[in-house]
């Protein structure tokens, strides 16, 4: 049996704060305004398997109002999820995954960021595909405001 699931998040930039993409340390500057260490890429993907599972959200599954999640790595998160996966006796087929800002480039990190979520999520990194576009100057990820990402992932029911 396989499921779909669709994933997206965004968060505002924040000049003081580190930025995360996909576990991966980008900039020690211009990160992510959020109660944990906002990782878009990260959320986007906990809330397509979330998705697929038909189990809720990242919110549901780790609040914002909840201290103990205060600042902490999206990694820890997406390993839950993970583990809730397993425990579900599913496997994850592929992630598909688009990061939309305008700074900074990516083109040098898509495959770093590739491999450490290959890590955290202890899958095949050719089970991954992320991809980086610009919003084309519009808006506020135009405007270098905020960063955005999406996934989709296709999770498969064990035999």
């Amino acid at each position: 049996m396989y499921r779909v699931g669709l994933g997206y998040d965004i968060h505002r930039k924040e000049k003081s704060r580190k930025l995360f993409l996909g576990g991966l340390l980008i900039s020690k500057n211009n990160g992510l305004a959020g109660h944990s260490d906002a990782d878009v890429l990260i959320h986007s993907i906990c809330d397509a398997i979330l998705g697929a599972l038909n189990d809720g959200d990242i919110g549901e599954h780790f609040s914002d109002k909840d201290p103990k999640n205060k600042n902490k790595k999206s990694s820890n998160f997406l390993k839950k999820i993970m583990k809730i996966l397993k425990d579900n006796n599913y496997e994850v087929c592929n992630v598909d995954s688009t990061v939309i800002c305008e700074k900074p480039n990516l083109k040098g990190y898509k495959k770093k960021i590739q491999n450490s979520l290959s890590l955290i999520m202890k899958i095949n990194p050719n089970k991954i595909s992320i991809k980086a576009t610009t919003h084309e100057k519009l808006g506020e990820i135009g405007n270098d405001k905020a960063i955005a990402s999406k996934s989709i992932v296709l999770i498969q029911k064990n035999a």
